[in-house]
């Protein structure tokens, strides 16, 4: 898929939660080449403080408007920067980046979505595609379970009226619904409910994606799970976001993939996770921050 370094300009930026923003970019190119999944690579101002681009994933596409939109939490000083950008403003972009969600035509019946904190982020626009392809009544409804630190970090509820999706919260504090993590969610549901999804999509912290990566596994279940990671280009040229990897040839041979150029959609059983897990060298992310 061919990538554009287009300047685009800030229409709409509002705040949507506890230090959660919600921007809307025009950028004609971009827009009308991006797949839900995908992220872009922002220059959060001009000049080189800061110096890097920052990786945000695609919250809402709108090609009939030419523009898209990203979701994204103040975590350091270039959240910080975006955070005060008055709309008008003009920012470079680069994009589509990565590979995007695959929905299989037709649906199954039984589809699951994680989102753990920001990463609901690109998990909203592929709620609406996956909504579009679905008759109210004659299907279950698509399942999501969402969870944060605190019912202040959660996108409104009215975001989902229209998804039409059952959604179970959690929240560490228990602030809204279950009071744990979403994967403890995930298991009280798996006994409860006897969940048995025929598809997962995922997005949220690595650890939490390891975990749902275990329970798909387990049950032979296909996911498809959008990892974080720190990224300075954004290209697979500096080499940052390296994940360890079963190798293709040699169980034995290191190796490694890209978030930003291999993924940052993966299959559970692409990662290596028993060699990642666990590691307190794991940095937050700024892909969907």
């Amino acid at each position: 898929m061919t990538s554009f370094q287009e300047d685009g300009r800030v229409v709409l930026h509002e705040k949507v939660s506890q230090q959660t923003y919600r921007l809307r970019i025009h950028s004609p190119r971009i827009s009308a080449q991006a797949l839900p999944g995908q992220f872009v690579m922002l220059q959060v101002q001009k000049g080189i403080d800061p110096l890097l681009r920052r990786p945000f994933s695609f919250h809402r596409l709108l090609p009939g408007e030419d523009s898209f939109e990203i979701l994204y939490r103040v975590v350091g000083r270039g959240t910080w920067v975006l955070s005060r950008t008055p709309p008008g403003a003009v920012l470079s972009i680069l994009g589509p980046l990565g590979n995007g969600f695959l929905i299989p035509s037709p649906q199954p019946s039984g589809v699951l979505i994680i989102a753990g904190g920001i990463g609901i982020a690109p998990l909203y626009e592929l709620l609406i595609r996956l909504s579009d392809g679905r008759i109210p009544g004659r299907e279950p409804p698509l399942r999501l379970l969402y969870g944060a630190r605190t019912a202040d970090e959660l996108l409104p509820m009215s975001c989902f009226h229209e998804l039409g999706a059952s959604v179970s919260f959690a929240t560490d504090d228990g602030s809204l619904g279950y009071r744990g993590t979403v994967p403890e969610l995930l298991g009280l549901l798996t006994a409860k409910e006897k969940l048995e999804p025929q598809l997962v999509y995922a997005c949220g912290p690595l650890g939490m994606q390891y975990r749902v990566a275990v329970w798909v596994k387990e049950r032979g279940i296909p996911s498809q799970l959008s990892l974080e990671s720190l990224m300075a280009c954004g290209l697979g040229a500096c080499l940052g976001c390296a994940l360890p990897a079963p190798h293709p040839d040699d169980p034995l041979r290191p190796h490694y993939v890209h978030v930003c150029k291999d993924g940052p959609i993966f299959e559970a059983g692409a990662i290596e996770w028993q060699k990642i897990v666990g590691q307190q060298t794991i940095a937050p992310t700024f892909l969907f921050c």
